[in-house]
């Protein structure tokens, strides 16, 4: 596969052109690469780094900004970002390959908690692992979410709200506390709790930790190399400060194995196309049917199109159906997608708070995919 590079900063660049299908109208730009710059202006806070697979499937790569405000160094395709729910994606991939090991014996969750813990029902009606893949376990989004009685652990900050539970902080949360918001598998309804779950039984159930299995299943199967839950010495030295809304820098996000399932990788550019090209099936992995299920709607979710397995699946407005995902922490953003059909695809990672508009903009660049 070829890779092309191209660099931008705050201005639209009107690199090699490419071979068109459909005719641009007066007022686009020449080429894709002039397209993606324009679409990155509209949404550029900090510094971002976009990657793409075009149509003959070469990758093309752009810089955007800044990864700290201090200074003018730009980001590269090594650059640390927090991915944040993207995460899911993972563990979600996780799940998935353990059930086809035949390492779940049981679809209910209570199965695999130690002995004492009691798992909220609805009805009598008990949580199974595919509700806590697809948000439709009941549990609420967190145990300090607002209606929650639950005391939160000693040390707890909003800034890094789930750095002090310990699994035993989740398991009296569980137990004595929560009330599920439906009866499971009947409606929709973000869950950190139900995917950090979901990682948390991913270790038990192998008889391990959600951070081992992950690095073994998945970092070392693919060559992730510089992919992580916590940021290591080598990962500081090319790391994007991340920035909320009102400027400010803010921590990355840390967590115990409780909750890591729900959004706590940081990776790289580099890193993230080895995951994209592996779930598009562009390389050979021993994951690749657990892969494809991940990828298979479970059930209509509304305006994010169908629920799959942590993926979401999607028809756009220009008629292409693609499988994406995405994150936001405190100050990075995320965006992960790909078309089958066409076997293009995107990632968008950002140390700027984005709050959910890397959402639009992955779309936008499929668009422009589409439309050169």
């Amino acid at each position: 596969m070829k890779t092309k590079f191209i660099f931008s900063l705050f201005i639209i660049l009107f690199l090699a052109t490419s071979c068109t299908e459909k005719t641009p109208t007066n007022n686009s730009p020449n080429n894709l690469e002039g397209a993606i710059d324009e679409i990155a202006a509209k949404y550029l806070e900090v510094g971002m780094m976009v990657g793409v697979i075009d149509k003959d499937q070469d990758k093309l790569i752009f810089s955007y900004g800044t990864k700290v405000r201090s200074n003018d160094d730009a980001p590269d395709e090594y650059t640390v970002f927090d991915i944040g729910s993207m995460t899911k994606t993972f563990t979600a991939l996780l799940m998935a390959d353990t059930y086809f090991s035949s390492n779940f014996t049981d679809d209910t969750v209570s199965h695999y908690l130690p002995e004492g813990v009691t798992m909220p029902t609805y009805n009598g009606t008990p949580i199974r692992v595919v509700h806590l893949a697809t948000h439709t376990s009941g549990l609420p989004r967190t145990p300090h979410a607002d209606g929650q009685n639950y005391p939160v652990p000693d040390g707890y900050n909003i800034y890094n709200p789930y750095e002090v539970y310990a699994a035993e902080d989740v398991y009296d949360y569980l137990t004595n506390y929560c009330t599920l918001l439906f009866e499971p598998g009947t409606y929709w309804e973000y869950s950190n709790t139900g995917f950090g779950l979901l990682g948390h039984l991913v270790g038990l159930v192998n008889n391990s930790t959600y951070q081992a299995v992950l690095q073994e299943k998945i970092f070392d199967e693919l060559g992730m190399n510089r992919s992580s839950l916590f940021l290591t010495n080598d990962q500081m030295t090319n790391y994007s400060l991340g920035y909320n809304t009102e400027d400010e820098n803010v921590p990355y996000f840390v967590a115990n194995d409780i909750f890591q399932g729900a959004g706590f990788i940081k990776s790289t550019l580099n890193d993230l196309f080895k995951y994209l090209e592996a779930n598009m099936g562009l390389t050979e992995t021993a994951l690749r049917n657990a892969m494809d299920l991940t990828h298979t709607s479970q059930m209509h979710q509304g305006s994010m199109g169908e629920q799959a397995l942590a993926w979401f699946v999607q028809t756009l407005a220009d008629g292409q159906t693609i499988v994406y995902s995405g994150g936001d922490t405190q100050g990075h953003s995320s965006f992960i997608g790909f078309n089958k059909t066409t076997s293009t695809g995107v990632i968008i990672l950002s140390n700027g708070a984005m709050h959910g508009t890397q959402l639009t903009m992955g779309p936008e660049i499929f668009e422009a995919i589409d439309q050169y």
